[in-house]
């Protein structure tokens, strides 16, 4: 922090130590000798939770233009206070909320509330509603790009040498089966043109998942916006509602969730990005905390082919 200039003459660090799992980016929370404590975030060339697979650095730049983009409004308000951005080191200084815990205990079969479900709609209302044009970089081209790769083309190559059956058995042979169903292949590859494409939208999170929020004693506070760009907003509400599913919440809460955002959504887009997200998260690598087995899975991922067909019932 001294090297970056965002340490005070007359402050020291006395601790550096990792603040969460931090998938993306080196994530750590710098204790100063006043006990102050704010958050680090370092994006590497590759992805910290697989290092095996490499990332776009730009994306600490892109994080810090979002922040940037939303900071005087309510979308900001629920998002930690960015402290400072360093091109050089690829680093990002956030405010440190506290005591908190994110939502993936959603996992292991924890239900949303009420209230935060209502919080994240709300939040997204806020953040689809602001005004561009947006800085040319919230494009975010190459972070899509490796985005697309992992949502759209890997999970179904029949030789990508995930070993799926070493996750749950006999997962292999259903999603061999799926990778090999020419019209649902040709579906999600048409989703995916349309995510690479260049359309018009509102800006988006991009990854709104339950790991990308935080549950304080100051309310809900959205997280992690590295993937952002402007498309759809059917993306945002589509990836949330997909893991409600895949956590398990009651239905209610995806018609709690749908009627609280309360904007016009393409149903049938939507439909096919949750079914998208389910297959991805359930043989893709970007694998989940899920309780369940076989025949849950199989379930999910037959529901995943109709909403991508638009056959469900």
């Amino acid at each position: 922090m001294a090297m970056l200039g965002w340490l005070p003459a007359d402050r020291r660090v006395v601790s550096i130590a990792l603040a969460g799992a931090g998938n993306m980016n080196l994530v750590e929370r710098v204790t100063l000798d006043n006990d102050t404590t704010v958050i680090l975030k370092r994006a590497r060339g590759w992805v910290e939770k697989y290092p095996d697979i490499s990332a776009p650095i730009e994306r600490a730049e892109v994080e810090a233009a979002f922040y940037a983009a939303v900071a005087d409004s309510a979308a900001g308000r629920a998002m930690p206070r960015h402290l400072g951005f360093s091109k050089e080191f690829a680093a990002n200084l956030i405010a440190d909320l506290g005591e908190g815990t994110d939502g993936m205990s959603a996992y292991a079969g924890q239900i949303i509330s009420d209230d935060a479900l209502d919080a994240i709609a709300d939040w997204m209302l806020a953040l689809h509603g602001l005004e561009g044009p947006f800085d040319d970089i919230l494009t975010n081209t190459a972070m899509r790009a490796l985005n697309a790769f992992h949502i759209f083309d890997y999970p179904l190559d029949l030789n990508n040498g995930l070993d799926l059956d070493a996750i749950t058995p006999g997962l292999q042979v259903l999603a061999d089966e799926l990778k090999q169903d020419d019209s649902f292949a040709a579906a999600v590859k048409a989703v995916g043109r349309r995510y690479l494409g260049s359309e018009a939208g509102v800006l988006l999170h991009g990854d709104l998942y339950p790991g990308s929020w935080l549950t304080t004693k100051e309310g809900i506070f959205v997280i992690d916006p590295e993937f952002c760009w402007a498309g759809p907003r059917e993306w945002d509400v589509g990836v949330l509602v997909a893991h409600l599913r895949l956590s398990g919440q009651p239905e209610t809460s995806k018609e709690r969730l749908i009627k609280r955002y309360d904007a016009s959504l393409d149903h049938r887009l939507l439909d096919q990005i949750v079914g998208i997200e389910i297959m991805r998260r359930l043989i893709g690598v970007a694998q989940l905390p899920l309780q369940i087995g076989l025949e849950d899975k199989a379930k999910m991922l037959a529901e995943a082919r109709d909403l991508v067909l638009g056959t469900a019932k």
